[in-house]
């Protein structure tokens, strides 16, 4: 993912300082952060009926239609 869509992913894109924040993360904090994204997007596939369901992660039910408490 290149600098914008990894501002975009982390929520600070158009951020006066986003350019100074991407230049300070790690090549080991960007691979994390790049494998966040892969694994929300199977999860969001897996999530629509169309990818299997996402190893090495924890997922529980759909939660959206029970009464709050």
């Amino acid at each position: 993912m290149n600098d914008q869509q990894l501002a975009a992913f982390l929520g600070i894109a158009g951020d006066p300082d986003e350019h100074k924040f991407i230049a300070r993360i790690t090549p080991e904090q960007r691979a994390t952060y790049e494998r966040m994204k892969i694994v929300e997007e199977d999860i969001e596939l897996w999530q629509a009926g169309v990818g299997p369901k996402p190893t090495g992660v924890i997922l529980c039910h759909d939660h959206s239609g029970e009464a709050k408490r």
